[in-house]
């Protein structure tokens, strides 16, 4: 039994973040199903690689809507694209690199997922995929705020060792 009781629909308010470099809209955020889990729809610069990282409680499923992109583990590598979904489990390095412009849903199990996205994130005024690889700064707010969501990181993106 979940610790919610009526269907949580998908949508939001329509305010898209830039979240690194990716346009990111909360679709179900966790406080919508108790915590259970968190929906985000997330648009990704081709090239976007965020560092390898580890979710210690949430288990991460992706699902390529437009695009192509590799989830990297440890050990392996998966290339998705539109249509296909890949679960990363909890307690595992990983990350995902966009190898073209993509758009994906991030679900994850329990949700808080929605909620690192937005703690460190600026609100978009246009609806604009970013061009550009992260700032400094905002690489800056994204690691300072990862410990208080649950997530380590634990090393560069893929590729860039």
């Amino acid at each position: 039994m979940t610790g919610f009781s009526e269907p949580a629909a998908g949508g939001s308010d329509g305010q898209a973040y830039r979240f690194l470099d990716t346009l990111a809209y909360v679709r179900v955020p966790s406080a919508a199903t108790d915590g259970q889990q968190s929906v985000v729809e997330m648009h990704l610069r081709a090239g976007h690689a965020p560092p390898m990282h580890i979710h210690e409680h949430a288990d991460e499923t992706i699902h390529v809507l437009d695009g192509e992109v590799t989830a990297h583990t440890s050990s392996d590598a998966h290339t998705i694209t539109a249509g296909q979904s890949v679960v990363l489990p909890s307690g595992e390095p990983h990350s995902l690199v966009a190898e073209s412009q993509a758009e994906i849903l991030t679900t994850t199990s329990p949700g808080g997922f929605d909620e690192f996205v937005v703690a460190p994130s600026e609100p978009a005024d246009a609806a604009v995929v970013p061009t550009k690889p992260p700032s400094e700064t905002a690489i800056g707010r994204v690691t300072e705020s990862a410990p208080a969501h649950g997530i380590d990181i634990v090393g560069p993106p893929p590729g860039r060792e």
